[in-house]
């Protein structure tokens, strides 16, 4: 059982379960005391030492089913598939193949009694050490190798075997031979999720992570918007401890030794120099057309879930029309905001030369020493008139601007890229294609509005 616990253990933190060493100690603590002959007792009073919060104890929850739950052949064959033939004839027919372990599994499968098969399964899966898988690629592998185990190469070679398998028994055996295969599958699937991905979410984020974000299908956005918010929330709370730690400023020596006189030169009240910290505000301008659409809306995700830290943020769209966002977010779900401002600015051909003129039109006058410019996007304005000298007029008002551009470095310039002109007139010009570019600018950023 400390074997099987310690199992237990590593799926609950493939699944985000945060179980110290001190928790799993008292894990095994538990199980000496309630034992296993309780399924449900055991489950409950793990539960309580493994798992703390609400969230944690529903994740748990999924986990010990799963966990415990694993035995492989859970599907019953399909009977109609097998009705038309005699069993007794087909097992037969299975035997002439020469594999006794395949005749056995198909003795077992046709007669329903699959827990032979299941604990078969299991003992191979024990032989190849399965929990040492780590990849898709072990994945393949060990279907293929529990798979050669239950005999099905031999079941391939006599289904294809010209005459040697009546005509009415080789439909069934080509139903058992995909019905083994899928369960076999099935069995390697969960136990991947339970060793590397329990939570059904961890490759998805290391995938997230690894990859560009134009490139991600919709339908992962839901999980993404989950992961952007989490690396949000961490590197504000990063953020906040090194403000905190940097609010004694420097010590003052000349104010320290006046107020410490009447001790004799003794240093018991401390005084320090408080460096006057100004508010600033961020504009961040987006490029929301289809070419840049999904970072846009991972970029703005992500500042907004730094809105604690940040200083005032002022979010603007466009496509060849600027307008601004800010109010959307205020006033409804962010995810929803997104949405809205990429549909109402994201139409019309690209035009960063109009972008620019509108973009000064609304902010010109509130535009200050304090004030810092994000604008994502390729440059690309279909050889529009780029008005580089308004974003030059822009750099000279305010203290910052910073450029993130989706392409790599070497295209800048190609075709209808303007952006060699406009990084001129920036302090910084980053390419950022995944959520790790933007997690290492919003980091910079924060440090430079600090």
């Amino acid at each position: 059982m400390e074997v099987t616990l310690t199992r237990f253990v590593h799926a609950l933190r493939s699944a985000d379960l945060p179980v110290s060493p001190a928790e799993t100690l008292d894990g095994y603590e538990v199980v000496q005391h309630v034992g296993i002959a309780d399924p449900k007792l055991l489950e409950n009073s793990l539960a309580l030492v493994l798992a703390k919060t609400v969230d944690e104890k529903a994740q748990f929850a999924e986990c010990f089913q799963r966990f415990f739950h694993q035995l492989a052949f859970q599907q019953p064959a399909r009977r109609s598939m097998l009705r038309a033939v005699d069993p007794e004839a087909l097992t037969r027919s299975v035997s002439g193949a020469g594999n006794a372990v395949l005749t056995d599994v198909i003795r077992a499968i046709v007669s329903d009694e699959r827990d032979a098969v299941a604990w078969r399964v299991q003992q191979e899966a024990e032989r190849l050490h399965l929990d040492e898988m780590r990849t898709l690629r072990d994945k393949s592998r060990y279907v293929s190798a529990i798979a050669h185990t239950l005999g099905v190469e031999d079941l391939e070679r006599l289904i294809t075997a010209d005459g040697s398998v009546p005509a009415e028994e080789l439909a069934a055996l080509r139903y058992l031979r995909q019905y083994i295969q899928q369960q076999v599958r099935e069995y390697v699937d969960a136990q991947y999720q339970l060793t590397v991905d329990a939570s059904g979410k961890r490759a998805l984020l290391e995938a997230a992570l690894k990859s560009n974000l134009d490139q991600l299908q919709p339908d992962y956005y839901g999980e993404v918007d989950r992961v952007v918010a989490k690396l949000a929330d961490r590197l504000a709370q990063q953020h906040r401890r090194r403000r905190k730690k940097a609010q004694r400023g420097v010590l003052d020596l000349k104010h320290t030794i006046r107020e410490n006189v009447a001790y004799d030169g003794a240093l018991f009240n401390l005084r320090w120099r408080m460096r006057r910290i100004e508010k600033s505000s961020v504009y961040v301008v987006c490029d929301v057309s289809n070419s840049v659409a999904s970072l846009a809306r991972f970029l703005l995700l992500f500042l907004h879930g730094l809105t604690e830290v940040l200083p005032q943020v002022r979010a603007f769209a466009f496509s060849n029309r600027c307008g601004e966002i800010t109010g959307q977010f205020r006033a409804q779900a962010v995810e929803r905001a997104v949405e809205e401002a990429m549909f109402d600015w994201g139409k019309g051909a690209t035009d960063y030369g109009r972008a620019l003129v509108d973009f000064r039109d609304l902010v010109h006058q509130d535009l200050d020493h304090r004030s810092t410019l994000i604008f994502l996007g390729d440059a690309r304005g279909n050889h529009f008139d780029p008005r580089v000298d308004v974003l030059r007029h822009l750099s000279q008002r305010v203290k910052q601007v910073f450029w993130l551009n989706p392409e790599d470095r070497d295209r800048w310039g190609e075709g209808d890229s303007d952006m060699n002109r406009y990084a001129a007139h920036c302090l910084r010009v980053d390419v950022c294609r995944g959520l790790k570019d933007i997690e290492r600018f919003a980091d910079r950023l924060l440090t430079a509005t600090r």
